[in-house]
């Protein structure tokens, strides 16, 4: 009946959605999530704050976050928009978990997570381990408990389509085989029976991979990390928009100290699979590698300081060492900050007491005898520019 109402209810959110003439949206929106068990009741007492109803053209959703209704043209759409406010609904309401934005595939025993990356393949490359015989605990989130484990939500992987013709034919089988609700743009894998991991289902995070694709990489390969790439994709990879940032650290601080951190370069989603699975562990020991230059994080092109003008650091910064590097975390807006093992020096020496480049830079020279101490001044009063505008350190 077009106008017949019901209410969904949810493992910890409880009745949390009322769908009006839609079964269909039911229907995908319970094949998006088949480990997140929907029991549907009838309607009745003021709604929910979360509600979709049917119209003549599509659908139209209301939701908290949502300044007006949400069109939306297919049951896969719907569902997808609901999963999305579902989710965020879920953490809102468990504020001892935090949403990682990544995908997370069992791998001995351990989680493997794959962080968002623009366009880096994380839910193919979950579909592809997927076929590979491995359990899925999510392909675009993961909940980090209290005790550093990942607990799944029990949400389907969901591929965006067309699929690229340049996937192994093993692959596009294995996704035409289990295809679960898809319209134009999305298509819901519907996995085999245990792969996909419960709600609620926890096991211990085992290694970081960060994605690098490429259609020119023709064998995939593993690259260790400094743990500082893993940290950085983490407090940049979340959904805990609302929490600061220095409560963020103290969450994924110990967690980088102790997991491996690793980049992929792959081609074909599936033969990069294999490779993550060829390892022994994912972990590997090589040296560890940067993906960038870090200095402080700057907000533009910073003009060089004179060498002569002394600078102290600023009280207004809470510093988080790891590894060989530091993050800085600015008070009261919270903005992040990463330095290299240099900065780190240069950081702590202003700490004890203000210096100018040029006193920097003799004390460094001790240290860097591969460079002149021109080569370092210069170098230094670059940096210390950046610092200043991003009001690291000030004047003395």
């Amino acid at each position: 009946m077009p106008g017949l109402s019901w209410d969904l209810c949810l493992p910890g959110l409880g009745r949390a959605l009322r769908l009006t003439g839609c079964p269909d949206v039911q229907e995908a929106l319970t094949s998006a999530m088949p480990g997140w068990p929907v029991t549907a009741v009838d309607a009745t007492g003021p709604a929910p704050s979360l509600r979709l109803c049917h119209d003549e053209a599509g659908y139209r959703q209301h939701s908290p976050v949502l300044d007006e209704a949400l069109f939306l043209s297919t049951s896969v759409s719907a569902a997808s928009s609901l999963v999305a406010d579902l989710v965020e609904g879920f953490f809102s309401r468990h504020r001892q978990l935090v949403g990682l934005h990544c995908g997370a595939v069992e791998i001995a025993g351990q989680l493997v997570l794959f962080p968002e990356s623009h366009r880096a393949g994380k839910s193919t490359l979950t579909a592809a381990l997927a076929a590979a015989g491995q359990r899925v605990f999510g392909d675009d989130v993961l909940a980090l408990t209290p005790a550093g484990e990942g607990m799944a939500l029990g949400i389907a992987p969901r591929l965006r389509l067309p699929l690229p013709a340049s996937l192994a034919p093993e692959l596009h089988a294995f996704a035409a085989r289990h295809a679960g609700p898809e319209d134009d743009r999305y298509r819901f894998l519907a996995l085999p029976d245990g792969q996909l991991a419960r709600h609620g289902e926890c096991l211990p995070l085992g290694a970081l991979v960060l994605l690098e694709r490429d259609d020119a990489v023709r064998e995939p390969e593993l690259i260790d990390l400094a743990p500082g790439e893993g940290l950085l994709q983490l407090l940049c990879q979340n959904f805990a928009h609302d929490r600061p940032s220095e409560a963020l650290m103290a969450r994924f601080l110990p967690l980088m100290e102790s997991l491996p951190c690793r980049l992929l370069r792959y081609g074909e989603p599936l033969a990069a699979a294999r490779r993550l699975l060829a390892e022994s562990q994912v972990s590997g020991g090589g040296p560890a590698a940067s993906l960038t230059v870090h200095r402080a994080v700057s907000r533009g092109v910073s003009p060089p300081v004179a060498a002569g003008l002394p600078w102290r650091a600023s009280a207004s910064v809470h510093d988080y060492p790891l590894d060989d590097e530091l993050f800085l975390i600015q008070l009261p807006d919270g903005a992040i900050h990463r330095l290299n093992a240099t900065g780190r020096l240069v950081w702590g020496l202003l700490c004890e007491e203000a210096m100018s480049a040029e006193e920097l830079a003799g004390l460094l020279a001790e240290h860097y005898t591969m460079a002149s101490r021109e080569t370092i001044e210069k170098d230094l009063r670059a940096l210390l520019g950046e610092m200043a505008e991003a009001e690291l350190v000030a004047p003395a």
